[in-house]
C-alpha cells in the first residue's frame, strides 16, 4: 500500500502485524535530524569541540574516527578527560547537545501511534538518549506514556511492555520529571551491554520472538548499531521463529544490498520527507482504517467531480 504519491510501497504484511499490535519501532537518531539533533558522528564531533579537545592529541583517536568507530573514540577521550570523583565531561556534554528543542514533534508522535501492543498502548524502542518522544506523547495525549531505559526496560511479552522503551538509555528532563540513566555511549557500554552482561542482546532477541521490528531512522552501515545489527543477523541464523525485520530508510547506491545482508528487508524511499509523510498517513489509517477509507474516497470523488462536493 502506498500512503503517499512519492512514497514507497509498504508491504501488506507489515500493515497487518502493525494494525494488529505485533509489531514494534525501532527507531534511531535518524528520526530527529528534522528536529535538528544530530547523528552519532556530529554528536561525537560537537563532544570534542564542546571540551575544546582534538581526536589528533590521541593517535588511537584519530583512526577510530577515521573508522567511524565513534563509541571507541568516545572511549578513549572519556578515559583521558575523566578525573577521579567527578563527573564524566563526555556524557554531562551528550546531555547538554541532546537537550529537546521546542516542539512540536509531529514525526515522533506518528511513530507512537503506530508502534503500539495488541491493547493500544504505545510500545517504541528507541537508541536514542533525547526525550523527544517522551515530548510528543505529553503534548500529544499519550500522558499516560511510560518512560523506561537501559536495564529498567520491562522484559519482553510481560504485563509491563509497554512504554518508551530507551535501549541504550536516556538523558534527564526536568520539565517531565525524568532523570537521567546510565547511557550505552562507548565501546566500553556497548561491549558490556551486548557482550559481558549481554542484557540488550537477551531483550532484542525476546522482542524479535514476539513480533516484528520495523527499524527507522538508521542507515545499513551506521556505526552506533554495529553490534545490535550483528546480533539481529546472528540470531535470525540460529531462530527459525523470529519475526521478520524491517528498514524504513532512504535510498542510496548500496543501501537495499547492504540492509539483504543483514536479513533486513529494506523499504527505501527518495528522500526523508517522503519517508515522514508516509508514517503520518499510516498512523492516521491505522487509528481508523474505515474512516481512512471514507476519506479517501471522498477525496478521489472531490478531486474527479468537484462541482458535486458539498
Amino acid at each position: 500500500m502506498r500512503f503517499v504519491e512519492d512514497g514507497a510501497d509498504i508491504p501488506d504484511a507489515l500493515i497487518r502485524s502493525v494494525s494488529d499490535g505485533n509489531a514494534t519501532f525501532l527507531c534511531g537518531a535518524g528520526v530527529s535530524f528534522r528536529k535538528q539533533l544530530p547523528s552519532f558522528r556530529t554528536l561525537t564531533e560537537q563532544i570534542y569541540e564542546r571540551l575544546s579537545e582534538s581526536p589528533e592529541a590521541e593517535a588511537a583517536e584519530g583512526v577510530a574516527l577515521k573508522r567511524e568507530e565513534f563509541d571507541r573514540a568516545l572511549r578513549s577521550l572519556e578515559k583521558r578527560t575523566h578525573r577521579p570523583r567527578t563527573p564524566s565531561l563526555v556524557r554531562e556534554a551528550v546531555a547538554d547537545l541532546l537537550a529537546a528543542p521546542p516542539g512540536p514533534f509531529p514525526d515522533h508522535l506518528a511513530l507512537l501511534q503506530l508502534s503500539r501492543d495488541r491493547e493500544g498502548r504505545s510500545r517504541l524502542l528507541t537508541t536514542n538518549f533525547d526525550t523527544l518522544f517522551e515530548k510528543a506523547a505529553h503534548a500529544g495525549g499519550l500522558r499516560d506514556t511510560p518512560s523506561h531505559a537501559g536495564v529498567s526496560i520491562p522484559r519482553a511479552g510481560t504485563d509491563r511492555d509497554h512504554g518508551i522503551m530507551h535501549l541504550h538509555g536516556r538523558i534527564a528532563d526536568l520539565d517531565l520529571n525524568l532523570d537521567r540513566t546510565d547511557l550505552v555511549l562507548t565501546s566500553s557500554d556497548f561491549g558490556d551491554a551486548y557482550l559481558r552482561n549481554g542484557w540488550a542482546a537477551r531483550y532484542i532477541e525476546d522482542r524479535m520472538r514476539i513480533g516484528d521490528l520495523v527499524l527507522v531512522g538508521y542507515g545499513a552501515e551506521d556505526a552506533a548499531m554495529r553490534l545490535l545489527l550483528e546480533t539481529l543477523d546472528a540470531d535470525r541464523g540460529r531462530f527459525q521463529d523470529l519475526g521478520d525485520i524491517y528498514a524504513l530508510e532512504r535510498s542510496t547506491q548500496e543501501s537495499a544490498s547492504a540492509w539483504k545482508a543483514k536479513g533486513i528487508k529494506p523499504i527505501e524511499f527518495n528522500d526523508y520527507d517522503s519517508i515522514y509523510k508516509t508514517l503520518s498517513e499510516w498512523a492516521r489509517y491505522a487509528q481508523d482504517p474505515d474512516q481512512y477509507a471514507r476519506e479517501k474516497v471522498r477525496s478521489i470523488l472531490y478531486h474527479s467531480h468537484p462541482e458535486a462536493s458539498p
